[in-house]
Parts: C-alpha cells; structure tokens; sequence
C-alpha cells in the first residue's frame, strides 16, 4: 500500500475548520488564556510572594548566601574559592562590637568587607559613597547615624566605643559610605577598613578552636552560593570532605534558613503537592470541558470526513492541529495578560504598603523568562493531554453515529411511563440529567477553582500576628538589658536593681508587673528522669566514635564541638572520674511570681497558682539538640507532672514536686542555649532561698487599656536613666513586622482574588460554549412551539443547577482539603493559628447564582439573530 503525503491536506481542513465556527474558536482560545493566566498569576505573584519571604528572611539573617564557614583562615577561604562547586564565595573579617551608649536598642558589629560582593550579600553596600579605603574611615546604615543623632552627610565624624574581644577602645571614624538601615535585622553593620582590621584585629595564628580562651577578632567569616538551593546541608558536608578529608578537622559551618528549598518538611511537601495536583486539575478540566463541547458541535462533519476516506489517525491528527493552533493564540496573550495582572497589582500593593524593600518582591527578568516557559509549557501540555479523549471521540465515530450524535447517555432500560406538567424547569433539569458525564466535567472545573480560592483564603486567615510577636515579647512592655553590653559585661544578664524593679511597679497605668530573676544552677536527675538520660546516651550516634576519643584522651579532638556533645551527655549519664555525679544537668533557674503563671502555656500538666506559691513546687523544661537517628524524637521531656526534681544553686539545694511540663518564653528567658540543658521556674521567695543575688534579668509589664502611651513615656524615662538598660513595647515589634505580614495577606488577597475571577469567567465561557453548541438543538425545540422565553427560563435554570451543584461540591472538596492539606502544611508555620472557613465561597456562590440568570439570555440572544431555518440548517 503507497503511503500518501496529505499532511498539507490535513492542516487545510483543520485551517477551514477553524474558519468555520469562529465563536467556538473564540471560547476555545479564551479558555486557554484563562487556563495560561491561572498559571502565570500563580507563578508570578507566587513567586513574588515567595522570592519577597526568602529576601525578607535573608535580611533578617543578615546574609544571602546559601552557606558559610564560621571563623575561619585566609588559608580556608582560598580553599572554598577555588572548589568547583562554590560560586560567589566572599569573605569578611571579624573585628568587634560598637557599643556607645546610644546603642542601647540596636546591635551593632564591626567587620571588614573583603569587597562590595561581601558587603552586597550582607545587605549592607553603601548606596551614598563607598567602603572604606583609610584606617580612620567608616560606613554604616542610616539606623546607626539616627541612634548617634547624626546627619547623612558624607565626611561628619562618627565616634565608636569598640569593644574588641573585652579590649575597650574610643575611635573618631570619617563617613564614608551609608545605605538604608534594616530594622528586620538581627544587628547592623558597621564597615572599616583592611588597615584598621590588621591594627586592631589582626589574623590569628592558630585555628579557632585550638585557642586556649576562645576569642573572635580576625577570624573570617567565609560565605558562599551553590548551583542551585537544593540540600544545601548536604552539598555543604560533601565540600567539607573534599576539602578537609575528616569532619573532624573541618570549621563549623552555617546554612542559611532563608532557602526554603534547602530542606523540605514532609507534611510541607505533601501538602504543596495536593496544591499543585488541585491547580493543574483545574487548568485540565477547563479545557478538557471546552474541548469535548467543541468536538461535540463538529462531531457531524468528522463523520461527513470519514466518508470520503478520512482516517481516524488523520481525523485525531486534525484535531490536535486545531490545539495547537488555539495555544499558538491563546498562550501568548495569557502569558502577557497574567505577567501585567502580576506586575500591575504588585506595584500596586508596593506604594499602598510604602515598603522600602519592595526590591525584594520584585522578580528578576531571568526569573521572569523562567516563569514564562515554565507557564507555557504547562499550559500546553495541560491542552495537549485535555484534547486527548475529544480526539479519540472525533476519531473512532462513523459516519452514521456522526449524525445521531447529541453528546447523551440515555439508558436504555424500559421505565414506567411518566406524565407530569412541562416546564422550563423541568426540561432543563432532563437536560441536565441525559449528560451527566459533561455536568459532572463542568462542575467539577468550576469546583477547583473556588477550592482554590478557599484554601489560599484560609492560609492568609491564619496568619497570626501575635504568635508572630510573642516570640520577641511577652506582655505590653519589657525592660532588659541594652545591647550596647561588652562581652565581659554580657556575662552577667543581671542588671535591674530591686530599686528598679519596686520603681517600676509603682508606674501609674500598670496593670501587672512581673520580674524574673535568673540564675545559674543544677538539676539533678533521678528516678525515670535518670533512666530516660542513659537511654538517650545509649542511642547517640556517635557514641562508638566520641567513646573512644574520650578513652584515648584525643585532646586535639576534644576540642570540636561534636565532641563536647558526647560529652556533656555521657557525663549527665555516667558521670566521669573527676568527680562529677551523673545526673547532673547545668540548668538556667527563674525566680518569677505566681501572677506570672497567667503568661504561661504548660506542655504537660496543669498550673495551679496556689500551690505554686507554697514553694513546693516547679515547673521544669529540658530539651536536647537532636541529631542522627534522634532528629525526629520528640520526646525530649526528663520530667513528667508529678516526678520530684532536685534543684541546686551553690550550696542551697531543695526539693520540689514538678507541676508541669512547662517552658519559659524565648523573649524573657537567657536566651543561651547548650546541647542538653534544663529551665526551672520557682516561685520569686524560693529562688532568693537559693540564691544571694536580688537584681532581675527582665522585666514584663502590661499597661491599663487606656493608659498604654502614659506607661511607656514613663518607663521609657525609667529605663534612660540607667545606659545599661533599654525597654521595648508591643508597639514596637508590631511596627517591625507589620509591612512583613501585610505583604503577605495582600499578595494573597490579590491571588485570590485573580483565581476567584478566573473561576467565575471559567463558569461564564462554559455556559455560553455549552449554549452555542446546540444550537440545532435549540432551533428544534423553537421549531416545534417552545417560545423564546420559554427558552431563555429553561436556559436559566441549566446555570442555576451547575451554580448549585458547584456550591455543593466546593463546600465538600473545600472542607476535606482544609483539614487535611491546609492544616498539615499550616502546623509547620510558627505564627499561623488554623481557622476554618467557607467565607469566599459564600461571596461566590451568590454571584455565580446571579450569573446564571444573566449570561444564558444574553448567549441565546446572540444566536437567534439567525432565523429558526438557518440554524437548522447548520452542520
């Protein structure tokens, strides 16, 4: 059999066929710009949204680099730099802290930049002027020059207080260089010179942790990217190896959690892919749904094809012709649609926000390519597998099915015969019912995309703002100790004097008011708690390893911190032979009072303050760093409610029943944490039991409703008048975190809103393409007396049943994927408190109901514009 060439023949007919029904073509390329939108818009401001967190988050860190190495040599830098692997690796030399007295509220190091790269990864490239050339020249973030109360103006002079390793000095720098001042950041930086840091900071001799007193000037800081963001941790440990051959000898290393891709939570991940399956479902069934209409109003002129010898190949050749012809139109003008839709509300947002940072939120024009070809080829595959069983339809049907084809399924069992009163109502709910195939297709596309809808709307409900700043602060207001501290000084967290603390409770407006008191001491372990330490000890990972260390006397391994792990475990388990009994564990004391138990949540057990305030009992925490095969153990608590602890400070020891389970929060606790350590909070009478000491590490405060601004003008002034101390309001790490979480609830808000309208135009076009696919059908009906209100009533009532039936399969798909994908993927955020909810659907669904009563009048106006006859007469 010759094999004739009629590709050229193939595309004519698909060409003609095209030319043919120009306002099918139209829906059909319409749902194809549709579909390309709800892609391109999720991956735009999606990843606006994304890129804008992980730059946030960077600057917070202070660094966007994947990973770095911790005090490290000039040696180990040359090192990393010439590793394949390892792109943009820059460096920084250590040098100090300033810490002039009006530092009392910021943090601020002093480094030397190796060059603008290393300063631009910090997020502190000077924006007026440069770094610094001379050894008397400095550049620092305008927060800086605000706290010394100076202009930004190159060449003023900046005084410094350095404090190098606990060596205090007095510097007069020159302004070299300024950028804006990040408030998110955890300290500023202050930029000198290469002269100053080999004055004042010069390389060290030995490695870091072969230092007899561990000290931190003129050790580097080694930061560095890789190909590509994922399992950094994993890429880091390989380069480790290479360079350095034993773990053993390798610095410490660092990896930047501002790359969500570094490590990915299996909840997280299981969760964003039910998100992507729910996008792409719905992108796929509002073409498929297009598709198999279209194929059905031609489906008579495939059937006329084949009797003239058409194959069903080149029938589905045909077809797919026309698809591709469709995303030839339809992809681009989505493409550019989405990315305006992206790029316009974005901006918006910025000015309404006013967000300095709003560089961060913008999409690089690589990233932009990226998203595009990323968005088209989604697209068109989603059209190429949506056509594939319209195709086979097309195809396989013969020339007689051709023409009594009318896309139903009706049974043929024999059924009692029925009569009852005809009505529009009536006949649209039969026609509804003989194709329930197509019903359940339509509906189900208009489904995903109001689940869509919800579940990006219950994420953005969640965000909570105040577990969001109750990491940072408890209560209204805290005073602490300013971190303007040297080194030396920061040894000891205990500043607020009993004058201070009696002072600060005779402010008018306080409402409470509760010092905590902090201590170093020991928790001695016994009992189950003793049992659960020596099983811990038993399944450490390295214990083979670090043992043998320990019995060789490996003194140069001793100093890795792996090691010291091992051994503050082995010691809590066995004790050693110098004298130290196991069981006993370092543990931070608090000294608090019984109103104090109203800001705590306990993990385990109850808190009673009565009993508390006996002295006979404690609330107790212990946690330790878990690793290898211990990483996903989460039972970490020695103690249960009920056990006895054994509390020492010095000489003073005591007994106490433990109440509960319980932690102090981060923001009034040391914040100094070891491999495995112990927090005990005892009533404020028990603990100067225990200990001499009567000055408080911290105070919290809140305010009477109404005299918040009186309080804090009052211990503001309080907290001035001793350099030592600062004080923070609520206030003010809302302020710092507000634009933060805003931006994410208006991105949102605008994702959701552009799904919301791409669901509801989804409904429209189906609608129309539904009705302007029958129009013969509908001729027939006129034909034989059915009045064009009639018609238009009955049409009426096909959209109200897809508008309920897509009401009803929204509420129950909406509700199975909030409690199950929202609320896995929810439980790994910190600040987000899960709130379930059906609000947008319940804004929709009113509005696609009033759709229904409007868009199908409108479509079958537009084609009784024909007479009756000519309709008829259609193919």
């Amino acid at each position: 059999m010759n094999k004739v060439n009629n590709r050229k023949v193939i595309r004519r007919l698909a060409f003609r066929e095209l030319k043919s029904n120009r306002k099918m073509n139209l829906m059909v390329i319409l749902s194809i710009v549709l579909t390309c939108i709800l892609f391109t818009a999720l991956t735009s401001i999606g990843g606006s949204l994304v890129n804008g967190i992980q730059r946030e988050t960077m600057r917070q860190v202070g660094g966007d680099r994947m990973a770095g190495l911790k005090y490290v040599l000039p040696g180990d830098y040359e090192k990393v730099k010439a590793d394949s692997a390892v792109k943009d690796a820059v460096y920084r030399i250590i040098v100090g802290r300033a810490v002039n007295q009006a530092f009392k509220n910021i943090a601020v190091e002093v480094n030397c930049a190796g060059n603008e790269d290393a300063a631009k990864a910090m997020f502190c490239e000077p924006t007026t002027g440069r770094l610094p050339e001379s050894e008397d020249e400095i550049a620092v973030s305008t927060l800086v020059l605000d706290e010394l109360n100076l202009p930004y103006e190159l060449g003023i002079t900046v005084p410094v207080t350095l404090d190098v390793d606990g060596k205090i000095s007095e510097h007069k720098f020159t302004l070299c260089g300024y950028w804006q001042g990040e408030k998110l950041a955890m300290a500023q930086a202050a930029w000198v010179s290469r002269a100053f840091a080999d004055t004042y900071a010069p390389t060290p001799a030995v490695e870091f942790y072969s230092q007899e007193f561990l000290t931190y000037a003129g050790y580097w800081q080694v930061d560095f990217n890789y190909s590509n963001s994922f399992d950094i941790e994993h890429k880091t440990d390989a380069l480790l190896n290479r360079l350095y051959g034993d773990q053993k000898k390798a610095p410490d290393f660092g990896i930047n959690w501002a790359y969500t891709t570094s490590s990915v939570d299996g909840g997280m991940a299981a969760g964003g892919i039910v998100m992507i399956l729910v996008i792409f479902a719905a992108g796929y069934l509002i073409i498929y749904n297009i598709f198999h209409i279209n194929i059905s109003a031609n489906i008579r002129s495939y059937g006329l094809l084949k009797t003239i010898g058409t194959t069903s190949r080149q029938i589905q050749q045909m077809v797919r012709t026309q698809a591709a012809i469709y995303c030839a139109v339809g992809i681009p003008i989505g493409l550019v649609s989405g990315i305006l839709i992206g790029n316009v509300m974005m901006q918006s947002i910025m000015r309404t926000m006013n967000i300095l940072s709003a560089t961060s939120y913008s999409v690089s024009a690589k990233l932009l390519v990226i998203l595009c070809l990323i968005s088209a080829l989604f697209t068109y595959e989603t059209v190429m597998i949506s056509c594939r069983k319209p195709c086979r339809i097309a195809g396989n049907v013969s020339p007689i099915e051709a023409l009594r084809y009318n896309d139903t399924n009706l049974s043929t069992k024999k059924s009692d015969k029925k009569t009852g009163r005809i009505s529009p109502f009536s006949v649209a709910k039969n026609n509804m019912s003989r194709s329930r195939k197509k019903t359940a297709v339509v509906v189900l596309s208009l489904t995903l995309s109001m689940v869509l809808v919800n579940t990006l709307f219950t994420y953005l409900n969640g965000i909570d703002m105040e577990k969001y700043i109750s990491t940072q602060i408890t209560g209204d207001f805290v005073v602490k100790q300013a971190e303007t501290a040297s080194i030396t000084e920061k040894d000891d967290l205990r500043k607020i004097t009993p004058e201070q603390v009696k002072a600060l409770e005779q402010i008018d407006g306080i409402s409470q008011m509760c010092p905590v008191y902090f201590e170093n001491g020991d928790l001695h372990l016994s009992g189950n708690a003793l049992e659960k330490a020596e099983k811990l000890y038993e399944k450490y990972a390295n214990a083979e390893k670090w043992e043998a260390v320990y019995e060789n006397e490996d003194f140069a391994a001793w100093e890795k911190p792996d090691f010291g792990n091992y051994y503050e475990l082995r010691m809590l388990a066995k004790g050693t032979e110098t004298g130290e009994r196991k069981g006993d564990l370092l543990t931070d004391i608090y000294g608090i009072r019984p109103d104090f138990l109203s800001e705590l949540t306990p993990f385990k057990g109850e808190l009673d303050r009565e009993k508390f305030a006996s002295g006979n009992y404690a609330l107790v925490y212990t946690s330790y760093t878990k690793i290898g095969d211990d990483e996903n153990n989460t039972d970490d608590d020695f103690y249960e409610p009920g056990d006895t602890l054994t509390l020492s400070c010095g000489e003073n020891s005591k007994d106490y029943e433990v109440m509960a389970v319980c932690d102090i929060p981060y923001g009034l606790s040391s914040q100094r944490y070891t491999f495995i350590y112990g927090h005990v909070m005892i009533p404020e009478s028990e603990y100067f039991s225990l200990t001499d000491n009567r000055n408080a590490m911290s105070v919290m405060l809140r305010a009477d409703a109404d005299r918040f601004d009186d309080a804090d003008a009052q211990i503001r002034e309080l907290a001035e008048q001793d350099g030592r101390l600062r004080m923070k309001n609520r206030h003010d790490y809302e302020a710092e975190y507000t634009d933060y979480i805003n931006m994410i609830k208006l991105v949102g808000g605008t994702l959701s809103g552009i799904l919301a309208l791409i669901g509801i135009l989804n409904f429209v076009n189906a609608v129309i393409t539904g009705i302007l696919s029958r129009k013969r059908e509908l001729a027939m009906m006129n034909a034989i007396g059915m009045t064009g209100s009639q018609m238009g009533k009955m049409l009426m009532w096909e959209g109200i049943h897809y508008a309920v039936l897509t009401a009803a399969g929204s509420i129950v798909i909406g509700t199975v994927i909030s409690l199950t994908a929202v609320k896995s993927v929810a439980a790994e955020m910190f600040f987000f408190s899960y709130h379930f909810t059906l609000l947008p659907l319940v804004i929709c669904i009113p509005i696609l109901l009033l759709l229904s009563a409007v868009i199908p009048n409108f479509a079958y106006r537009s084609i009784c514009r024909e007479s009756v006859v000519e309709r008829l007469r259609e193919n």
